[in-house]
């Protein structure tokens, strides 16, 4: 039969357990919001101005297109999930429903965009391959640009559902008041990222407040176990 003070002993070592693993949550956290900061800054602009790429745009940097959207992709996999889960892990009462609900909508389009991402990584990175006859790898291109749907399938969707659950998960932090306020209020800028372009120097001008709202989130979750 169990004492009190085994009792407390038990609870004591719980405690002391999930602290450890949200501090574990909050360094990959931190890391990989830190980390994504530079896929923005580092975003090669097409020579058209639109949303697809040239061949001439990729063919001089097509080591550097496949590392930046496969590493971006990675982050945004580990982040934004751990984002959802810790802003659940601080809403358990009040607003529990939206944040279970926008963990959800942020979960799946994770998964979607990551998908996207690594599939126009590798449909521009192979045409332009040196081996390749140019000719062809801008054949390749012209059909990419052709079927724009199909490269933007799960692309454009993932982000909509990243974007939405986040806000989801704002009004959740705002009803269950675990947090200050500045955090779901920078979290909030997912959405500027929709009007205000999110490549080069500019970007950091949302890249950085979700990041810190993501670190904050972080904290406060290790703080409150």
């Amino acid at each position: 039969m169990s004492t009190p003070a085994t009792l407390g002993d038990e609870a004591t070592s719980s405690d002391t357990s999930t602290r450890h693993r949200l501090a574990l949550l909050g360094i990959v956290l931190t890391i990989t919001s830190i980390a994504a900061i530079p896929v923005g800054v580092l975003w090669p602009e097409p020579e058209s101005g639109g949303d697809l790429y040239a061949y001439s745009d990729i063919e001089p940097i097509r080591a550097f297109w496949w590392g930046l959207l496969t590493f971006g992709s990675a982050m945004l996999v580990l982040n934004v999930p751990l984002q959802a889960l810790v802003t659940m892990a601080l809403v358990r009462r009040r607003g529990s429903v939206w944040a279970t609900v926008g963990a959800a909508m942020m979960w799946i389009g994770t998964g979607l965009y990551a998908a996207g991402a690594s599939a126009w990584a590798a449909a521009y990175y192979f045409p332009t391959d040196p081996s390749v006859d140019p000719s062809a790898g801008r054949a390749v291109f012209d059909a990419i640009e052709a079927d724009a749907a199909h490269v933007f399938a799960t692309l454009i969707p993932g982000s909509l559902l990243v974007a939405i659950g986040t806000v989801v998960q704002v009004v959740g932090l705002f009803r269950a008041k675990a947090v200050p306020m500045w955090i779901p209020i920078f979290a909030l800028m997912v959405v500027p990222t929709f009007i205000v372009p999110g490549n080069g120097w500019i970007g950091i001008v949302t890249a950085a407040p979700m990041a810190a709202a993501s670190i904050g989130l972080a904290y406060y979750a290790w703080r409150r176990a």
